[in-house]
């Protein structure tokens, strides 16, 4: 297996200058499976990008299902659809389906602009935009970037971006993609996102807010390999059109483009929703995230929680929503089909140390991405605080959550159109 290793850095503003320390960990390959997974748990649903109607019919962009589907980034309708009216065929290749179920325009089943089967746009059974069978920009199933539910691209219904109810990256209930439900989570809705702008430059950065909640946004391309990079911004949403560069021999990353909000690698705190705060004052601490791409590199989506005290940060808590080929978190030692109470889904656990403090991973399985997913912090920390007493090398210290980020970790590129789109943190104290 090939072994190759990445880094994760801290940033500190000293005398003006930004001064960068990074820690290598070893990693290792895995399969090949891009950003969907093998199984309903990728970027998007079961049937590629355009599925039974290619880039548009009567499914939308994204057809009935999502962006890739149960075969990596793909579906099961290869670069074309359901018929061969594409490059690809009905088998599962290809990065999803750019033609339809018939050979109409782009896709769809009848000439209708570049699809559709009415005259309808890009696409759609009725008059409708880019597609779905109403106004959504994806189509009639439950599943990745579409669906007729709560999520989505696009939907069944007159809904804009978004589908026939509050919306994810998929479909179903929240997304076929997601890790869910979460009992008690806070959920997404419609939130008013300000503070807007564009970023080439290595450390840009903006305070943003979502829903009145201040945030702050960094570009945080801190890795000697990155070269350019083109990412725009919106409130706590964050869309990287473009990026370039090399990860280090030692596996360090070309950067990590975040938004967070507490104390965090900057030296000012950033944010106002109410961190750093100690475990004993929180209830919950809740915190969600969405996040879409049809790129299949080596970028990971990731949670990066500071512990530490009220004074210093002391420990890393992550959460993988996506393992990328290749590339593995920081740590040596791992521990299998985890379980966490209170948490949906099952985890790998990777850990070790980072920069000489401690690390403690919580990742999907490689080839098993997930696209949307809400949690309350303290159930992952408590969990690895408790195998802390009885798992040899594995600690996580601090009584202190002391900032909640997320972003992409980027590796070698060249990459496009990798997306975060909508982020909070929730604290209700005792």
């Amino acid at each position: 297996m090939l072994r190759v290793s990445l880094a994760r850095t801290q940033i500190f503003a000293v005398a003006g200058a930004l001064v960068l320390g990074a820690c290598a960990s070893s990693g290792g390959s895995g399969d090949a499976t891009g950003t969907g997974g093998g199984n309903s748990a990728g970027t998007s649903g079961s049937a590629g990008t355009s599925g039974s109607a290619g880039t548009s019919g009567s499914a939308g962009t994204s057809g009935s299902a999502g962006t890739s589907g149960s075969a990596g980034t793909s579906g099961s309708a290869g670069t074309a659809g359901s018929s061969a009216a594409g490059t690809g065929g009905s088998s599962s290749a290809g990065r999803g389906g750019t033609g339809g179920g018939n050979v109409a325009g782009t896709g769809g089943s009848s000439t209708a602009g570049t699809g559709g089967s009415s005259a309808a746009g890009r696409g759609g059974t009725s008059a409708a935009g880019t597609g779905g069978s109403a106004a959504g920009t994806g189509g009639s199933s439950a599943a990745g970037r579409g669906g007729s539910n709560a999520a989505g691209t696009g939907g069944s219904s007159a809904a804009g971006t978004g589908g026939s109810s509050a919306a994810g990256t998929g479909g179903g209930s929240t997304a076929a993609c997601a890790v869910g439900p979460v009992t008690g989570a806070p959920g997404f809705g419609t939130p008013t996102q300000m503070g807007a702008g564009t970023s080439t430059v290595k450390y840009g950065s903006a305070n943003v807010t979502r829903d009145g909640v201040g945030y702050r946004f960094i570009t945080n391309w801190w890795g000697q390999g990155w070269t350019a990079a083109n990412v725009s911004y919106s409130g706590t949403g964050f869309s990287v059109a473009s990026a370039a560069g090399t990860s280090m021999p030692d596996g360090t990353p070309i950067g990590y483009p975040t938004t967070y909000c507490g104390r965090y690698s900057e030296t000012m705190a950033g944010g106002n929703c109410g961190l750093p705060a100690a475990f004993s004052t929180i209830d919950k601490l809740w915190t969600g995230w969405k996040w879409s791409s049809a790129d299949t590199g080596q970028y990971n989506a990731a949670w990066d929680i500071w512990l530490g005290t009220s004074a210093a940060f002391q420990s890393y808590l992550m959460v993988w929503l996506r393992d990328p080929p290749g590339r593995q978190p920081a740590g040596n030692t791992v521990i299998n089909n985890v379980t966490v109470a209170g948490v949906p889904g099952t985890w790998i656990i990777r850990y070790g140390t980072v920069n000489s403090r401690p690390i403690v991973n919580y990742v999907r399985a490689e080839g098993q991405d997930a696209c949307a997913f809400e949690f309350n912090v303290m159930d992952f920390v408590n969990d690895a605080q408790a195998r802390a007493a009885t798992t040899s090398g594995l600690t996580l210290p601090g009584d202190t959550v002391r900032a909640i980020a997320v972003g992409f970790e980027f590796w070698t590129g060249p990459f496009t159109n990798v997306t975060s789109e909508d982020f909070y943190v929730k604290l209700t104290t005792k």
